[in-house]
């Protein structure tokens, strides 16, 4: 299994130098790739680590000269509240700043009605605009830029998209645990990207998924998941109110996780050393060199 690290880019415990240590840390310790979490305008008082946040796709062309080895992505872009076309090229810019093949995304509708409203977004049509957007970056990003939409706007034959990303293609990656969901990971994406919830329910989860169409029989998952070594307890409440699972201090029961997560197919796994935004930047590299001296190979 592959690991990555939700670098800092929200939270009370927010600092550019707390953000460039971490991803540092994560390079130097061998981690396989550094990930920002996207939110634009969330509302007071949301309940969430997400009112202090850095913008996702600026924090990765600043830490692309930064660092040499370790992969980029956003985890996950709420894209149905952006221009599509401008985001792509923001990414396919990143990806050349950062010498091609490093970037990575995933993609998910998002979940917060006010903050759409607040940008002026479609919340409503929001799945709709994922799967286009989808269609929309790989049309983009192949050699022929052609695209019609019919939710979104956009409307083009034989457009110039220079330059493009490095082959392959940025793989996309969709959130997300609803059927349409789930669905749209199978068919449109190159992963499947859920948070790790209670194992019982997750196994659920998983089983779900891989019926929901034939394409996702085989397809990849990569999971988002806390991290505090600090922790006793490898349970959490998420951003949402939902219960989710983290590595903690207890390293046998992280064994048992990762065992598991893969006999599910898991393939990657995203640790978030700052899950409620208010861990500071010394705990959460602490948590990545004791994860690290454990399972990174």
């Amino acid at each position: 299994m592959k690991f990555g690290v939700c670098v800092p880019n929200y939270g009370d415990t927010l600092s550019l130098d707390g953000l460039r240590s971490v991803a540092l840390e994560a390079e130097k310790l061998g981690y396989d790739s550094i990930w920002t979490t996207d939110h634009v305008l969330m509302p007071k008082n949301s309940g969430t680590p997400y009112e202090r946040i850095f913008d996702s796709i600026a924090t990765l062309a600043y830490l692309a000269p930064l660092t040499q080895r370790v992969k980029l992505g956003i985890s996950s872009l709420i894209i149905a509240m952006r221009n599509p076309v401008v985001a792509a090229k923001q990414l396919a810019s990143i990806d050349s700043f950062a010498g091609g093949g490093r970037v990575l995304l995933a993609m998910a509708a998002g979940w917060n009605e006010t903050e759409f409203k607040n940008l002026g977004a479609d919340f409503h049509r929001r799945g709709k605009m994922v799967d286009e957007s989808i269609l929309l970056f790989r049309s983009l990003w192949r050699a022929d830029a052609t695209f019609h939409g019919r939710t979104l706007k956009a409307n083009f034959d034989d457009a110039m998209f220079e330059p493009k990303p490095a082959e392959p293609q940025i793989p996309i990656w969709v959130g997300g645990t609803s059927p349409a969901a789930m669905k749209r990971a199978a068919e449109l994406g190159d992963a499947w990207h859920p948070n790790v919830i209670p194992l019982k329910s997750f196994n659920s989860l998983v089983a779900q998924f891989r019926q929901v169409s034939p394409g996702a029989k085989k397809k990849d998952i990569c999971v988002r998941i806390g991290l505090n070594t600090k922790a006793k307890e490898s349970e959490y409440v998420g951003p949402t109110g939902d219960r989710r699972i983290a590595f903690s201090g207890n390293m046998e029961e992280n064994r048992g996780i990762i065992s598991e997560l893969e006999r599910l197919g898991v393939s990657s796994a995203m640790l978030v050393p700052n899950p409620d935004g208010k861990i500071p930047t010394e705990i959460q590299m602490q948590s990545l060199k004791d994860f690290g001296r454990e399972f990174l190979r």
